[in-house]
Parts: C-alpha cells; structure tokens; sequence
C-alpha cells in the first residue's frame, strides 16, 4: 500500500495505479479536490479529507510519495519520522533538499539536516527544473528518497538541537551560553558557561559536527 500527500487532482495517483500501486491512500485537506478522487478513482484509493499533519495512520505503507509545499516540508518531515513506511518519495523545493543531504561544515548543512540524517537515510535522486510543472513556480525542485534508520527523536533534544543551531557557526560553548534562555530558561551566564565547560567538543564549531557529535552534545544537556 501506498501513501499520497496532498493527492490534488489525481493526475499522480493515476500514474501509481498504472504502475502496479495495490492501493493507495490519497490525503487530501481541500474538500472539493477530496470529492473529485472519490468521483475519479473507485477502486484501489482510499481518499481521507484530512490535513497530512493531523493524519493518524493506523497501518504501515509500503511508500509515502507527495509533493511538498514549501512552508510546510519541515512539519511533513517531523510527521514522518512518526510514521511506519518502507520509503518515502518526494518532490520539494532544491533548497530544503540540498539541506538534508548537506554534510557537516558545509553553508547548507544545520537543524534539518541533522534531523533527517539522524531520522533517516537521505538520498537525492533527482532535480526537477522548474519548468516541469505548471503553472512554473520561482524555484527548481528535487526529488528526494527517505528510508527510516529506526531512530526517533524526543521533543527535548530536537529543543536542544535547534537551539544549539540557532548559533551554529559559533563554538559549542558561545552557543550554549548565547542559547542559555533555551536551553535552560535562566539568563544567568556565569551558571551557563560553568555547564558549556564540561561539554564535550566545547571549542568545536556548530555547523562541523556530525549528526551524531550533535547527538552527543545534545544527550548531555537535556
């Protein structure tokens, strides 16, 4: 079985019945386009009138595919990760894409990219010109493949992460002690410098370290 985002007009969800899908649950949250699948397809398409981030899915699907919108990729991305599937397929804009895949040290790489690299095994396997779709966005797009290393990440240290990457090209120490209202809701320095001391990799920039010294850091300060 198969997961569809945002299944539109069907135009996709034709081509995935064509190309052997056994069925299809198509997530669509506009009411009008929910009633055009459930007119267009009768067989093999389950159609749920629902917003993709407040979907419960009861099952494991075999693939996830959807074209993301661009405000939206980061919260699709999170409801994902809480999501049993074999391998997700998406379209979405070059930018985010090339943030997943970013290695560490690299201008691109931050938050998500430690996010889906700690969550998932990221692969692009396209570029997609703008000049594909119609009517033509501003952006060019990819393509890009998500498996599930099994990892699940808390709310408490996906805080701390965050926090730790809204000062990533300083040391993990300035950070820590820039981000103590974050991380620990004080104001006092003194008391943030004394813990950012004994933290592994303190003299380390942000931004070069892997997903997993992150991890580590992150471990230690929530």
């Amino acid at each position: 079985s198969e997961a569809k985002i945002g299944a539109g007009d069907g135009r996709l969800t034709k081509r995935l019945l064509s190309a052997g899908a056994g069925h299809i649950t198509a997530v669509e949250v506009d009411p009008k386009l929910a009633k055009l699948l459930r007119t267009t397809f009768y067989r093999r398409v389950t159609v749920v009138e629902q917003d993709i981030l407040e979907y419960e899915p009861k099952k494991r699907f075999n693939c996830v595919v959807g074209n993301l919108p661009y405000y939206i990729t980061s919260p699709i991305l999170l409801k994902l990760a809480e999501m049993d599937f074999g391998r997700a397929i998406l379209c979405m804009q070059k930018e985010v894409g090339e943030r997943l895949v970013a290695p560490p040290g690299s201008h691109n790489y931050g938050r998500l990219s430690v996010f889906a690299q700690l969550c998932f095994r990221v692969e692009m396997l396209a570029l997609v010109e703008k000049s594909a779709f119609d009517p033509q966005p501003h952006v060019d797009s990819c393509i890009i493949s998500l498996v599930k290393t099994g990892f699940s990440l808390d709310r408490g240290t996906e805080q701390v992460i965050g926090a730790l990457f809204s000062h990533k090209k300083k040391s993990v120490k300035n950070a820590v002690v820039d981000a103590r209202h974050s991380l620990f809701g004080s104001h006092d320095k003194h008391s943030a410098e004394a813990v950012a001391q004994t933290l592994k990799y303190s003299g380390r920039k942000v931004f070069s370290l892997s997903p997993l010294e992150v991890l580590e850091i992150a471990g230690q300060l929530v």
